[in-house]
């Protein structure tokens, strides 16, 4: 079973964490054939956390998890805490396959992306 994790940072504004839970929930109606499943989680001010969403994705029957941080820049999330949380779910659960992609800023396309939005 493949699953695709998107990682938010978390707000403590609700409708910013719901904005997020509702896109996993149309990425998922849009992705059924890729993925069996796609789940946000945040790092901070929001629930579920990280490590909380791979404990349950796993129960689940998980065994390939692809990992989204869903932020334009790399700050410290991106190239410390988030790589960390995959790094010690990966020793939690060696026997899945844990990938972490780009931050959201590095996808190919997000140029284009952000000229299609203002034309």
């Amino acid at each position: 079973m493949k699953a695709l994790l998107i990682v938010a940072h978390g707000s403590r504004k609700k409708e910013s964490n719901d904005e997020i839970i509702r896109l996993s929930a149309e990425l998922e109606k849009k992705a059924r054939d890729t993925f069996d499943i796609v789940a946000s989680a945040f790092i901070q001010f929001a629930t579920p956390l990280v490590p909380e969403v791979i404990d349950q994705l796993v129960a689940k029957g998980v065994t390939e998890l692809i990992v989204v941080p869903y932020f334009i820049a790399a700050g410290s999330h991106v190239v410390n805490d988030i790589p960390r949380l995959i790094d010690d779910a990966r020793k939690k659960y060696n026997h899945i396959a844990i990938s972490l992609t780009p931050h959201l800023g590095k996808f190919d396309g997000m140029k284009e992306l952000i000229l299609s939005g203002v034309r």
